[in-house]
């Protein structure tokens, strides 16, 4: 068969199966609202472009990260919320060059826990961000990067 036309078939299939999946609801696709929200620098900047301006400290989220972590390229997060009604959570990194690491929507129904791996440029702050029903939660957990490998 014909490289062209290959590469052609198989394009057409991805987007075929992505359309079917977004009409069926499986796969949302809202992340080019978020777009210029990515491009804003500093916690509270991004915060305010969110809506999330008067977020409160919450024990109901939780992060869990090793304290300290060798390779900022690949830093394991897991949030997991209990505040009810979750509907979106953000991942913010203080002392990244783009502050907002990831949004997550929840759609209806779906257990409001996420495990990623995000991208540190040094040691900073992870804040989890955390829209529900009653407003915006917050919670921060300080994570150090190791340069060079060594503790």
């Amino acid at each position: 068969m014909d490289q062209a036309r290959r590469r052609v078939l198989k394009g057409g299939g991805a987007v075929g199966v992505l359309t079917w999946l977004g009409a069926a609801g499986v796969v949302s696709f809202p992340a080019h609202a978020a777009e210029p929200v990515f491009a804003i620098h500093g916690v509270a900047a991004v915060m305010e472009a969110l809506g999330a301006a008067g977020a409160t400290e919450s024990a109901a989220v939780e992060i869990h990260a090793a304290e300290i972590v060798e390779n900022g390229a690949m830093v394991p997060v897991e949030v997991v919320s209990r505040v009810p009604a979750s509907r979106q959570i953000a991942l913010l990194v203080d002392q990244n060059p783009t502050t907002l690491a990831a949004l997550f929507d929840l759609p209806e129904g779906t257990a409001p826990q996420l495990q990623t791996r995000i991208k540190m440029a040094k040691t900073s702050h992870v804040i989890a961000l955390v829209e529900a029903e009653g407003g915006f939660h917050v919670a921060r957990r300080e994570i150090k990067i190791v340069q060079g490998g060594c503790a």
